[in-house]
């Protein structure tokens, strides 16, 4: 029997003594002198952009062997790195071990596989604790101290379908409550809310779909956050305005959009000015213009030298407001205006635009009191299937006529079909995606 079955089978009360075990290990592992090294280090600015650029070509050169052959000029870095070969997933998924240096305790780190394709990399003790240790300085940017009492909305199954609405496993080593985002749905989040006015943590984070559902529900009740949260940290998926809005306003504070990922890129995130920062100690971010302010992400990593993330296309976008086609975060002060996620996740539009969900958030505008949640998925050059998650308000008649026609506006004379649900469905990692393009080869 695996031990994640053994796990299902215990009851409530031995799975949370369980998760706190298992975060005493996590806790033991991450939470070294190197963490404590790096993030005294981050917090005094003690990193050098240059020397960390410098340092890594040298790794590459010495320990990596899809690298022996580079050049490293430390009198004018900057072109040795633009020598680099670009990277990609299937790069790394191919030859791993060619584009890895595995000395030291080696871990492992992976996407989520968006693209329906995961990718496992290498991670060393010592990257483990860089990651760690930026992420723990990015929240005390925002008051928010190493191990204060925190929620976190997983993807992870950390229970059974079984337990029904004891939704949330506690991890007594780290002061943190894990919630079951892939089983929480608008009939259970009122027992999250109850769960969560009693711990009353001082921070939230995790997948931003699970939280605005619970937002939605502190909204809707009239319901007045008595305690102080200091700042949510979403992850994983996109975060859209009108997410954003709501999540601020039923907590009253700031969500801290930020941008990293299983592979190991480098860090961007949301200052206390409400302005993003590249995390320059962490890494170097390329931007190629897509089309308009639309700009694709090549990344590189100062934070993973067990499996460099080198000149990697990860398939990301963000906005920037400029007119050069190409900008980078070493030599460029650039002004990112939002993160976009997943340069797949767009539909297409008319006359072959694309449209985001953020564009698809627009048509949508007016409606939010009503339409709970969506989802649309893009069958193809033709069909678009239109889930909805709709309040009591909703008049299936007028209102959906008018949504009609802001679609037909913005994709033409389509095919629209609209399905009515109680909740729109996640996949295995938990997360919601709000626009799919089913249509393949046609985009």
């Amino acid at each position: 029997m695996e031990k994640i079955e053994l796990y299902y089978r215990l009851p409530v009360f031995a799975q949370h003594v369980a998760t706190s075990v298992y975060g005493y290990k996590l806790k033991r592992e991450r939470y070294t002198k190197i963490y404590h090294r790096y993030f005294e280090l981050y917090r005094n600015h003690k990193i050098s952009e240059k020397q960390a650029l410098t340092d890594l070509l040298n790794h590459l050169q010495e320990k990596v062997e899809a690298y022996k052959d580079i050049r490293v000029d430390t009198d004018n870095v900057l072109e040795s790195f633009y020598a680099l070969d670009e990277t990609d997933k299937e790069t790394l998924r191919n030859s791993l071990d060619k584009y890895s240096c595995r000395e030291g305790k080696i871990m492992y780190g992976s996407t989520s596989g968006t693209t329906g394709k995961n990718l496992v990399v290498y991670q060393s003790e010592e990257d483990m604790g860089r990651r760690m240790a930026y992420l723990d300085y990015i929240k005390s940017l925002h008051g928010v101290e190493p191990f204060s009492k925190r929620a976190s909305f997983t993807g992870n199954f950390i229970m059974s379908e079984k337990h029904h609405n004891k939704l949330w496993r506690r991890n007594i080593s780290m002061n943190q409550t894990l919630y079951a985002s892939y089983f929480m749905t608008h009939a259970n989040v009122k027992y999250i809310y109850r769960h969560l006015a009693e711990t009353r943590p001082v921070t939230l984070d995790g997948l931003p779909s699970a939280i605005h559902l619970l937002a939605q529900y502190i909204l809707k009740n009239n319901i007045n956050i008595d305690w102080n949260i200091k700042a949510v940290f979403p992850t994983a998926e996109a975060v859209l305005p009108h997410m954003k809005d709501d999540i601020e306003n039923a907590f009253n504070t700031v969500v801290v959009d930020q941008y990293a990922s299983g592979e190991g890129a480098p860090f961007l995130y949301l200052g206390p000015d409400k302005k993003y920062v590249v995390g320059s100690e962490t890494g170097l971010f390329e931007f190629y213009k897509v089309q308009d302010s639309i700009y694709d992400i090549v990344v590189t990593s100062y934070i993973n030298y067990a499996t460099p993330i080198v000149r990697y296309r990860i398939g990301d976008q963000v906005e920037i407001k400029s007119d050069k086609d190409y900008l980078n975060s070493y030599c460029d002060d650039i002004q990112i205006e939002r993160i976009i996620g997943r340069g797949g996740d767009y539909l297409t539009g008319e006359f072959g635009q694309k449209v985001t969900a953020v564009n698809v958030t627009w048509m949508l505008a007016g409606y939010e009191d009503k339409v709970v949640q969506y989802q649309v998925i893009q069958k193809s050059n033709h069909e678009f299937l239109i889930n909805m998650v709709v309040d009591k308000n909703y008049d299936y008649s007028v209102d959906e006529a008018v949504i009609r026609e802001r679609f037909k506006r913005r994709f033409g004379d389509k095919v629209f079909v609209f399905k009515y649900m109680d909740d729109i469905p996640k996949g295995k990692n938990g997360k919601v995606r709000f626009i799919i393009n089913e249509a393949g080869g046609t985009v």
